[in-house]
């Protein structure tokens, strides 16, 4: 077997991301409806609900709006996330593959954990390579490196 090609992918907001949100949301309000038209009284726990989905709905779209643009770099030995003028070493663990798009989970050494959803769309071309890195990094066995295994949240 030969090493999973180097490869640089952009990740931002793809259209499986944007539409998940929506249909999430929508879902909320069209449950929230149905609730107020099928009750015969409505109380405070009416309002509670619907103030509650208007806050997550909220926040969903401003946190899909607030979506960073950004570079998923595989050179060959390790994985780093670029955006702007921050370069910082991360290690990905794909939660949901679609085959055209993927849910990562990118665990820096050190800092928050960031979300990136790489499409098909963006860059067709690379999309192969991008998931040959991220599948099999390397035929070879590596050691584990100490500091990055304790920079990774427990199971």
């Amino acid at each position: 077997m030969y090493n999973a090609p180097a490869v640089t992918y952009p990740v931002g907001r793809s259209r499986f991301q944007t539409g998940l949100t929506m249909a999430i949301v929508l879902a909320g309000g069209v449950a929230q409806a149905a609730w107020w038209l099928l009750s015969t009284a409505h109380s405070a726990g009416h309002l509670l609900g619907l103030s509650l989905w208007l806050v997550a709905g909220s926040w969903a779209l401003w946190c899909l709006s607030q979506t960073v643009l950004a570079q998923l770099v595989w050179d060959g030995r390790d994985w780093s996330w670029c955006s702007g003028k921050t370069h910082q070493v991360v290690v990905p663990q794909v939660i949901v593959d679609t085959q055209h798009s993927l849910l990562l989970c990118l665990h820096p050494a050190t800092g928050a954990t960031k979300w990136a959803w790489p499409a098909q769309q963006a860059q067709p071309e690379r999309w192969l390579a991008l998931r040959r890195a991220l599948f099999n990094p390397s035929a070879e066995p590596v050691e584990p490196d100490p500091a990055r295994l304790t920079a990774m949240p427990e199971a």
